[in-house]
């Protein structure tokens, strides 16, 4: 007589499933197939800085300082009536200067601020545009 190897062995019950992890929240949309079933590459958000080459109501500005002098020049492509303005690292205006600009450069006494940096703001029109400037010690 051949006996089962489980014979006189208790049966017991398999353990219970573990419980199924909560699934990871998912994007609110899923992309849209191309014509050919296959996802379509993301498009990349990136901001590029406003240029004239990029916006044609953009205006290209160039500061010099001179750390001797405390001044500071400021040639912009635009002509006639021109709002020139320096902005502290906060965005406040600290120096504010309207002037009519043409081929000559404006000059700006800056011995009233403190080193740091700042942003150069020309404004003509609906033409804008801003260089950054570093006063140093």
């Amino acid at each position: 007589m051949l006996l089962s190897p489980l014979a006189g062995r208790a049966q017991t019950k398999p353990a219970p499933a573990k419980p199924a992890a909560k699934p990871a929240a998912t994007p609110a949309a899923a992309p849209a197939l191309a014509a050919d079933g296959s996802v379509p590459a993301p498009v990349p958000l990136a901001l590029a800085p406003v240029t004239p080459a990029a916006d044609p109501n953009a205006l290209k500005i160039k500061a010099y300082l001179n750390p001797i002098s405390h001044k500071l020049t400021v040639r912009c492509d635009a002509v006639g009536p021109t709002r020139i303005e320096i902005n502290d690292k906060e965005g406040r205006p600290v120096l504010t200067k309207n002037t009519l600009v043409g081929t000559t450069p404006v000059v700006l006494d800056i011995t009233s601020l403190p080193a740091g940096p700042y942003v150069v703001r020309c404004t003509a029109g609906v033409k804008s545009g801003m260089r950054r400037v570093m006063l140093g010690e």
